[in-house]
């Protein structure tokens, strides 16, 4: 196992870290944790493949992600003075459980379909690539808290991130300084909607939003 597999693998624990945690600040934590590994993924990719745009990705994603991104969730928790969620649809046990089950049998099935259209050919990192997608869609789906579905949020968007890293990495900046911006601004404005939803409702937890639904 190479050094890269490793820290893919890590991207792919830390997102059942993230998904799983009731601590919502310890969450926010282990999200900056995986976003570090994504950075590292970045930076090994340049050097081996001598690709200078991932080396710009690499710096980019740790000032944005790594910092920017945990700095904002973080103000929102002390702010809200929240520190757990409530229980999530399945139970805490099952919920991650379902979710990681379900992710990882989507990305080996479409592992090979991708593989070949990804400029560097990376199993391992492919298979985490959609592993990580995929837990933040189950994040969306199966997580009532709101913080943590922002945090489903960041998760599906690093699984994009790391699969365009692999099969389009010599795109232009614009699709990169995309994709952060878009990035960025969501979680700024999921901050802004969640404190708007507590102050409505006393609470983080989406599913007593009754009267939203039809």
């Amino acid at each position: 196992m190479t050094m890269l597999d490793a820290l893919a693998i890590g991207m792919i624990v830390t997102s059942l870290a993230v998904f799983g945690l009731r601590n919502l600040k310890l969450s926010v934590i282990v999200y900056a944790i995986e976003t570090l590994l994504l950075v590292g993924i970045f930076a090994m990719l340049a050097s081996k493949f001598n690709a200078s745009q991932l080396s710009m990705w690499a710096v980019v994603a740790f000032f944005t992600k790594v910092l920017f991104v945990p700095a904002i969730l973080l103000w929102l928790i002390k702010k809200l003075n929240v520190v757990s969620e409530d229980e999530p649809v399945g139970g805490f046990f099952v919920s991650p459980v379902i979710a990681m089950g379900f992710s990882l049998a989507i990305a080996m099935s479409i592992n090979p379909i991708f593989l070949q259209f990804s400029l560097i050919q990376e199993k391992i990192m492919l298979l985490a690539a959609v592993c990580v997608f995929m837990m933040g869609v189950f994040g969306f789906m199966l997580r009532n808290s709101f913080i943590k579905q922002i945090l489903a949020y960041c998760l599906f968007e690093n699984g994009i991130h790391l699969s365009l890293a692999l099969m389009a990495y010599n795109s232009n900046e614009l699709v990169e300084l995309g994709i952060l911006t878009d990035a960025i601004f969501a979680v700024i404005i999921m901050s802004v909607l969640a404190i708007r939803f507590y102050k409505a409702y006393g609470s983080l937890d989406t599913s007593k939003a009754t009267n939203l639904r039809g």
